[in-house]
């Protein structure tokens, strides 16, 4: 193992790929493109590595070190071989449609992310339905998250720009923010329920929630306001960091949710005998 298979960039490692799992390493080290054979210092002990990073390393990047050395234990290199891919489902190593299918039929709808249904089949526009999704897999570039791609950065992950309280991050931005729980508990008010805070974005997705009564018109309005919550506090985070924006009254954010969730809702079959007016006006009344 070695030749071949790039150390950073391959998933060679039960844990996954090394680039994401240790992203400050990665870029401290000018080892970026080079095969796993390369990172081999022989001279000096069998199987010792060689990172190349750029400089000494602080306090909080030798316990990152510490933690890839733990993931490499017991990793033994045979120069002669080059490496190959391996189709982990066959014994043969070989890939086969047949055993991809039959994954795909025994596995693939049991790991089926939980919010599908209230991610894409909500009636909000396509790019609001893909940055819906991405706050349920945790992947919205919040302050923490774009401190982890670009770990040289040194940004400050502690701020939240609503709040000014808290570190931001997914869960904290769209759910735990107290400015962000205004919002939503104008939202339950509006349809009529009460709520649990939850632990995080993807919980809260994967919740089924009793809101105004069953039926078709209760399901496109609900998902419409949901994911209008959802853009409605990424659109005033972004106004407040990139346009020096200082912000609106809660009162007149909430008239922004219910408007686009009423728009969006108004342009669907089930509501084409509503305006978008009506919808907003008296939510409730709506979807009876």
């Amino acid at each position: 193992m070695g030749i071949g298979s790039d150390f950073w960039e391959d998933s060679w490692v039960r844990e996954g790929v090394l680039k994401d799992i240790f992203p400050r390493l990665f870029a401290l080290s000018s080892k970026h493109t080079l095969s796993i054979d390369c990172f081999m210092d022989t001279q000096v002990f069998l199987h010792n590595w060689d990172f190349g990073f750029r400089r000494n390393l602080n306090e909080r990047e030798t316990a990152e070190v510490i933690k890839l050395l733990e993931t490499l234990e017991g990793i033994r290199l045979c120069a002669s071989k080059r490496d190959r891919r391996r189709w982990d489902l066959e014994d043969s190593g070989s890939f086969t449609c047949k055993s991809f299918q039959s994954f795909l039929r025994n596995k693939g709808r049991a790991e089926t992310f939980p919010p599908f249904s209230l991610v894409w089949k909500a009636k909000s526009p396509p790019k609001v339905k893909v940055f819906v999704w991405l706050v349920a897999l945790g992947k919205v570039n919040t302050s923490d998250l774009v401190q982890r791609k670009r770990p040289f950065m040194y940004l400050s992950p502690q701020w939240c720009v609503l709040c000014k309280l808290c570190e931001e991050s997914v869960d904290h931005l769209f759910l735990h923010c107290p400015f962000s729980l205004s919002l939503w508990w104008l939202l339950w008010r509006e349809v009529g329920t009460v709520w649990v805070i939850l632990k995080g974005c993807s919980d809260f997705l994967c919740s089924d929630f009793v809101v105004w009564g069953l039926g078709k018109l209760t399901s496109t309005l609900w998902g419409c306001l949901v994911h209008s919550v959802f853009w409605i506090i990424w659109m005033e985070r972004n106004r407040r960091i990139f346009e020096d924006y200082k912000g609106v009254r809660l009162s007149d954010l909430w008239d922004r949710v219910k408007y686009w969730a009423a728009f969006w809702a108004s342009v669907t079959k089930d509501f084409k005998d509503y305006s978008y007016s009506t919808i907003m006006r008296d939510m409730a009344a709506a979807v009876k």
